[in-house]
This record gives C-alpha cells, sequence and structure tokens, in this order.
C-alpha cells in the first residue's frame, strides 16, 4: 500500500527548536535568539570563569533551559534559567530560610542543610552556605516582546551568602545576537489517509500513531527534512518525525511494517 505523507515530533513531546546565531561570542545573546523567555547575565562572576554553558532540554513540550556555570570543581556558582511556571531540574533536600529580595522582586533563599534531620537543619542559617551550599529562586520581569524567567543561582564550595547575593543581584537581559526564532505549531495527521503536507521551515509535521516505534522513514532530498524515530524515551514517548531543514520539495518514503506510504513534503519559507 502507497501513500504520501511526511512527520516529525509528537506534539506532546516536541520542545521548539533553538535558533543560534553563530559566531557572536556571547552565548546567553546566542541563547536569546531561539527562546521566548527573558534570558539573564550576570554582570559580576566574582572572578570566576565561565566553565560550562549549555541550553538542556526540559519536560516534553516545553522550551530548552539555560544552565551556565562559573567556576572550577570545588568553588562554583550556578545559574539556571527556565520560563516561568516551567519546572525543568530539582533542587537537592534542603532548608528554607527567610526570603529575599532581589533588585524588587521577592526570592527564596535555601541553605543545603538535610531537613530529615531537624536537629542540625534547625541550625543552619545563611553562614552555612559557604560550607554546604545553597540558592536563590526568583521570577524575574520579562524584557520587551518576551515572557517572564524563573532564575535559580546556586553556590557550592565556598561562596559565601554575601556573594550569592552579589551575583543575582547582577543579571542583566541580554539582546539577541540573531532574529529571535518565531515558533510555529507542530501539523499533526494520520499517515495512512494525508498524500501531501505543506509546511513552513522551522515547523514540524507530526505523525498521529499509536506504536511509533514502528515506523521508520527516509527522505529523499537530505537537505530538506531529516526523519527522527518515535519511540519510548524514558519517561516520555515521542511520535516519528520529520525536522524540517531548507526550503524545498522532497519525496519521504515512511514504512510501517510491510506498508509503505510515499510522502511529497513542501517546505516554504
Amino acid at each position: 500500500m502507497k501513500k504520501t505523507l511526511a512527520i516529525i515530533l509528537c506534539a506532546l513531546f516536541l520542545a521548539p527548536s533553538t535558533a543560534f546565531a553563530m559566531g557572536s561570542g556571547d552565548k546567553f545573546s546566542d541563547a536569546q535568539t531561539g527562546l521566548t523567555y527573558t534570558v539573564y547575565k550576570p554582570a559580576n562572576t566574582l572572578g570566576l570563569g565561565v566553565s560550562d554553558f549549555q541550553l538542556i532540554p526540559c519536560q516534553p513540550g516545553k522550551e530548552s533551559w539555560v544552565y551556565a556555570k562559573y567556576g572550577g570543581t570545588k568553588r562554583y556558582f550556578e545559574i539556571m534559567e527556565t520560563m516561568a511556571g516551567v519546572k525543568c531540574s530539582n533542587p537537592g533536600l534542603s532548608k528554607q530560610l527567610k526570603n529575599v529580595v532581589i533588585n524588587g522582586v521577592n526570592a527564596k533563599l535555601y541553605v543545603y542543610c538535610d531537613p530529615t534531620k531537624p536537629a542540625a537543619a534547625k541550625k543552619c542559617s545563611t553562614a552555612d552556605i559557604a560550607r554546604v551550599g545553597g540558592y536563590l529562586i526568583f521570577t524575574n520581569k520579562a524584557g520587551k516582546n518576551l515572557k517572564r524567567t524563573e532564575i535559580q543561582v546556586q553556590a557550592i564550595g565556598g561562596v559565601t551568602y554575601a556573594q550569592l547575593l552579589l551575583v543575582a543581584k547582577s543579571l542583566k537581559t541580554v539582546t539577541a545576537s540573531g532574529k529571535p526564532a518565531q515558533m510555529l505549531p507542530p501539523v499533526m495527521i494520520d499517515p495512512t489517509t494525508t498524500p501531501q503536507v505543506s509546511v513552513k521551515l522551522g515547523n514540524s509535521v507530526v505523525f498521529t500513531v499509536t506504536d511509533p516505534e514502528n515506523w521508520s522513514a527516509q527522505v529523499v532530498d537530505a537537505t530538506v527534512a531529516t526523519f527522527i524515530p518515535g519511540g519510548n524515551q524514558g519517561t516520555y514517548t515521542t511520535n516519528p518525525a520529520l525536522k524540517t531543514l531548507t526550503i524545498g520539495i522532497t519525496t519521504v518514503h515512511i514504512t510501517h511494517g510491510t506498508d509503505v506510504f510515499d510522502i511529497e513534503l513542501t517546505v516554504t519559507a
């Protein structure tokens, strides 16, 4: 049996793709190019250089989160940024201290004292942050045409409470190094009934199938799109998918068991 269709990540899984402006020299500005929430960068780094910077996939359907580390393996601080209201990571066991104000925003303050040991945790204070580590969590204001950001600033290995505050208060918005990416909703189709599909560059076409791990595909013109297999990813399941790469027209040969479906995929500007 032959039919025409296209594919990409399941809408329940697909996080918007992040565009990077290459060669700008500022990873925070590059990250802002592809994110719809506001990216913040510290002006005060305590004299520590950036040792790690990543955009890490978040929960299904959400934008990636920003992770930056300044310092070495023993003494360092970390900055984690996500869209407000979205949880992408979980801190370890800690004791909450009295809230503080960061640039007019109320922030929750924690020290890494184990709350399951009440006697020891009761004695923990801001002075213990330099010893065991601690962090601030707060939701900052949004930049122009952007969304609000939840920020976690974490101190480890001798960074003091006062220094943690200095870093948090120095956070500033950045300017995107390229044109911000427009997030397009995925196009969902039934691969057994759809002969053709046309999407804009940067968009996705999702196969609504019940057994995603049993589908495969070959893109005739691999410069136009690429196939992403579906299946169980551990904590979530993805549908088979095509990620658009350039403007053009190509045929995609889809295989499901002994059935073959040919799709004409058109990618427009």
